[in-house]
C-alpha cells in the first residue's frame, strides 16, 4: 500500500487509531499496543507497519548542495529470519539462533546487512539497508548517487568504497577519519545518530531483515518529530491518519 490517510482503507474505527497513534508516539512494546487499543496482536503490528508506511511521507528528505557538509558512516545489523516459519515453504538458509546471539562468522560477513547513513548541516538524515556484508563501491554509488550533490563537503570513516564514489560524485572535500584513532578527528554526528538507533532498536529484541527499512524509517520520523516537542509529534501521526 502507499502513503496516504489511513482512515479510508480501514475497517477499524477511528478511536482505535487514535488510540494506536498515542501507543506510536510513546514507542510502547506490541502487546501493550494491543492491549490499549483492545486488538490482537497480529492486528496490533499490521497497524504499526501501516502507520509507519504512512508517516514516512512527512520525514524531510536528505539532500546536500554546493558547500553543505554531511558525515557518511556505515551500521550493522545481523541478518534476521525473525517471522519465517516452519509452516509454509519458507526454508532456513542456516541454522537458526537464539534472539541476541551474535552472528556465527566474526568480522563483517555476509550474515550482517549493512546499514549506510549520512547527516548534513541541516540535521537531516538518511538511512538505507545496502546488502550484506563489507560496503561495496558499488552498492556505495547506488545509495549515494542522488544524495551527494557536487561540491560538498563530506567526511567519512576510513572505508575504501568511498574513494572512489566521491570522488566520481565530484565533491568539493573528502576527509576520511579512523574511528579507532580519534586524535585527528571524529564524525561526532554520525556517531551520535548510530548510538541513537542502537538504543531504538534494542527494545524490538532484534528486527528481521524484511522489515529492517520499516524500523528504520521509524527510527528517522522519531528522531524529526520527537526531538520538537511531542505535540508536534501527535499533530503528524494524526494527519496521517484522518
Amino acid at each position: 500500500m502507499g502513503s496516504g490517510h489511513i482512515l479510508g482503507t480501514s475497517r477499524l474505527p477511528k478511536e482505535t487509531w487514535m488510540a494506536n497513534a498515542e501507543c506510536f508516539v510513546l514507542m510502547l512494546p506490541l502487546r501493550e499496543c494491543a492491549g490499549r487499543c483492545h486488538v490482537c496482536l497480529k492486528t496490533a503490528y499490521t497497524m504499526r507497519h501501516r502507520l509507519i508506511e504512512c508517516l514516512s511521507a512527512y520525514s524531510p528528505s536528505f539532500k546536500t548542495g554546493r558547500g553543505c557538509g554531511c558525515e557518511l558512516d556505515e551500521t550493522y545489523f545481523p541478518e534476521s529470519f525473525k517471522g519465517n516459519h516452519t509452516k509454509g515453504s519458507f526454508t532456513m538458509p542456516r541454522h537458526s539462533r537464539h534472539r541476541g546471539k551474535q552472528v556465527h562468522r566474526r568480522g563483517l560477513s555476509r550474515e550482517q546487512i549493512c546499514v549506510m547513513t549520512g547527516v548534513n548541516d541541516s540535521n537531516e538524515t538518511f538511512l538505507q539497508v545496502a546488502g550484506r556484508g563489507i560496503l561495496s563501491r558499488k552498492r556505495a554509488m547506488d545509495v549515494l548517487r542522488d544524495r551527494i550533490a557536487s561540491a560538498s563537503v563530506v567526511a567519512t570513516d576510513k572505508a575504501s568504497a568511498y574513494v572512489d564514489v566521491l570522488a566520481e560524485l565530484e565533491v568539493d572535500a573528502h576527509t576520511a577519519y579512523d574511528s579507532k584513532d580519534p586524535s585527528e578527528g571524529t564524525i561526532n554526528r554520525i556517531n551520535t545518530v548510530h548510538s541513537l538507533l542502537d538504543t531504538f532498536m534494542k527494545p524490538f529484541k532484534g528486527v528481521s531483515t524484511k522489515h529492517l527499512g520499516t524500523y528504520l524509517a521509524w527510527f528517522k520520523w522519531c528522531r524529526t518529530f520527537m526531538a520538537t516537542d511531542s505535540g508536534t509529534a501527535e499533530r503528524t501521526v494524526s494527519v496521517g491518519i484522518i
